[in-house]
């Protein structure tokens, strides 16, 4: 990150020109000029970027809503040449990148930038695990998820998922600690809590509660939805007991 590396720099000079230099090194006052160097040149740099990204983000905003898939990759990819002037930037756009290929159907470009992902982005881990899950590979996807979950403890979907994948490949025992952890970690999400006695009752988890970031994973197809459409602004989950399915028309 070069605005860290810059003012560090900067301030690290600054303490040894007054250590090293004079007779009577500034053993006190040296350290903290040291870091009056650094922390506005970090601020002053951070602010700069800022400034040169943010109307990029908003253009690529703007341009998914618009449908305009191709434009807004071209945009993103525009931001990642400020990668290193910012942390987690790179991570942040993969998952962008990642999730608009996801939405066109482009799988083999989405799973290659979901894997470099932002770790804090829920959806990132979701589109992830399905598009592994996909590809047979049952074990990756679900453990996909547990980073997902280390990152994002009160996501009640990444829960449900990973018990859902987990029931799927005959694991019960498996997906009920899973809700079991996810019912405390949510403080009693209302779809967590139902499925969970659903499935100590033996019976089938029901997903339809969380709405477009189950359907966006594609395992299942509500009506009135068209598949592949662009996903909304954001990476935020529903409020907790309000992620009902949309009525049917």
């Amino acid at each position: 990150m070069y605005p860290l590396l810059i003012g560090g720099s900067l301030g690290t000079a600054v303490l040894l020109s007054l250590l090293l230099i004079p007779k009577e090194p500034f053993y006190f006052s040296g350290p903290i000029l040291g870091l009056i160097a650094f922390l506005p040149t970090f601020i002053l740099l951070s602010r700069w970027v800022g400034n040169k990204i943010a109307p990029l983000f908003e253009l690529a905003q703007r341009q998914v809503k618009d449908g305009k898939v191709e434009q807004a990759l071209q945009t993103f990819e525009k931001i990642l040449a400020y990668k290193r002037w910012q942390l987690y930037l790179e991570a942040q756009v993969n998952t962008q990148i990642g999730s608009l290929y996801y939405a066109i159907g482009e799988d083999k470009k989405a799973l290659e930038h979901l894997e470099r992902g932002y770790p804090r982005a829920a959806e990132g881990h979701l589109l992830l695990a399905a598009l592994l899950y996909r590809e047979k590979k049952a074990g990756e996807a679900c453990e996909a998820l547990e980073r997902g979950i280390r990152f994002n403890k009160k996501s009640a979907i990444l829960y449900n998922v990973l018990a859902w994948m987990l029931d799927k490949e005959g694991k019960r025992d498996e997906a009920i600690a899973v809700l079991e952890r996810g019912l405390k970690a949510t403080k009693g999400n209302e779809e967590t809590a139902a499925n969970l006695e659903r499935l100590r009752a033996g019976k089938k988890m029901s997903m339809k509660g969380f709405g477009q970031l189950w359907y966006m994973l594609k395992f299942e197809k509500p009506s009135g939805m068209v598949q592949g459409q662009p996903f909304r602004k954001g990476f935020r989950q529903p409020p907790k007991g309000k992620g009902r399915a949309r009525k049917r028309r």
